[in-house]
């Protein structure tokens, strides 16, 4: 079963073990071991100064960057057949250890195997760019000229004490955390590390809190004050619980102003088109009957084509949703003295609202779920805040989201049948759902 060769190499003569041996006492398995590890190497003894017998064994074991590697050692045994064992020994460590890893740096993986990884996945130029500031800002400084293999544990102690100091959240730690097990995973998986260094022991608490919302009166007064080119693009927030980018995506052909509804199937980031947050986030939506009809008022006074934006600047260019945020949303709540927090009062709140009252109104957690489709299952925390403090609202503060499924059950968004959606719409009481749009 085994071939032997003569072979010179310098001075010193070998015998060419094929891909045939056997250590492990075990024929079959050491045929594929020396056969992924190519031709292997013994010397004839040497006698040394010290009157021992060493022999020089040669084999290839695979880099990082997945080539091959010639290595050479001396052992010392008493015969040729103890240096064919360790000779065994030493390919079945290889084939059963990750590929060397001396010159893979942290940010050499992440350049060669990290990146390439999740463009393969075509993730979301929103979520790229979030990982792409993790990294600059707080990882690579760090880890990013260290050897893959060298980062331990206690590095990973280190980085989080040194984050937490700088004044990083305890949320924020834990998206580091979950992003860096995420990365050590894959170099698991790619055998360049026995182990992730990203132990249980690192996660610290998070404390869970309720999204803030807004009573019907507020929103009322929001919408009131808001300025007159930008109140629609409000009173829409409000009333269809859609997300801020997806309504700024919207175009006059996702509007059918005869089944009174709107298509949500894109969204606005950084300026560019972008899929919608989840594959369920693709729905229809149907307008109540006051929603409608300002929205054909708007669409009349702005002639355009089908891929005109609904919500627009003057030019027909999209809107900025920092500058609303901060130029027009943030003033009208102070304003009004309405209690904003840091990056949790934005227009996200009239979404976490809707949510909330239509729970209040209806008692159905699953229709305010379908109707908000988000991509946490936890969403019901936030749905449910209204209700837990045990307020009621009188029919003349209904809040307008509301008013549309107050007294029904069935969901006003149908993505399959928009006609669903109409037939729901059409016994909502109209003379309750008025909104000021006075200039």
């Amino acid at each position: 079963m085994r071939a032997t060769m003569p072979a010179s190499i310098g001075s010193e003569s070998y015998d060419t073990i094929s891909g045939f041996g056997a250590l492990h006492f075990c024929r079959i398995r050491i045929v594929r071991l020396t056969q992924s590890l190519g031709t292997c190497y013994v010397s004839d003894p040497i006698r040394g100064r010290d009157g021992r017998t060493k022999f020089i064994i040669r084999y290839r074991e695979r880099t990082a960057d997945q080539r091959w590697k010639q290595k050479s050692e001396t052992i010392y045994c008493e015969s040729k057949k103890a240096a064919r064992a360790q000779l065994m020994e030493r390919i079945c460590e290889k084939a059963n250890r990750p590929a060397v890893t001396s010159e893979t740096t942290f940010s050499r993986f992440i350049e060669s195997v990290w990146w390439p990884n999740l463009d393969r996945k075509d993730i979301k130029p929103s979520t790229r760019q979030s990982y792409e500031s993790a990294l600059n800002n707080h990882l690579l400084e760090l880890f990013g000229e260290m050897n893959l293999a060298d980062i331990a544990p206690l590095h990973i102690e280190e980085m989080l004490t040194k984050r937490r100091l700088s004044g990083l959240s305890n949320k924020s730690l834990r998206n580091l955390l979950v992003l860096l097990s995420s990365m050590f995973a894959l170099a698991v998986d790619n055998d360049l590390i026995p182990r992730s260094p990203v132990r249980s022991r690192h996660r610290m608490p998070v404390r869970r809190t309720e999204k803030p919302i807004w009573q019907p009166a507020q929103v009322r007064l929001i919408i009131d004050h808001a300025p007159a080119e930008d109140r629609l693009l409000f009173a829409t927030a409000a009333m269809t619980g859609a997300r801020l980018g997806e309504l700024l995506a919207l175009q006059r052909k996702h509007i059918n102003l005869e089944e009174k509804t709107l298509r949500i199937e894109q969204s606005l980031w950084n300026g560019k088109l972008v899929p919608p947050k989840t594959p369920g986030s693709v729905r229809l939506i149907a307008l109540a009957p006051t929603l409608a009809a300002l929205m054909r008022r708007h669409l009349m006074e702005n002639t355009a084509g089908p891929e005109a934006f609904v919500f627009s600047k003057a030019d027909g260019s999209t809107l900025n949703p920092d500058v609303l945020r901060k130029d027009v949303l943030y003033p009208i709540l102070d304003r009004l003295g309405i209690a904003r927090g840091t990056r949790v009062s934005g227009f996200h709140c009239f979404r976490h609202s809707a949510g909330s009252f239509v729970n209040s109104q209806t008692g159905n957690l699953k229709l305010a779920q379908k109707l908000l489709p988000s991509s946490k299952t936890t969403c019901s925390v936030i749905y449910r805040s209204d209700t837990a403090g045990g307020i009621q609202h009188r029919p003349d503060e209904t809040y307008p989201f509301a008013w549309t499924c107050a007294h029904h059950t069935t969901p006003f968004y149908a993505p399959a049948k928009p006609s669903n959606a109409s037939r729901t719409m059409a016994s909502i009481d109209r003379t309750s759902s008025s909104v000021s749009f006075a200039n």
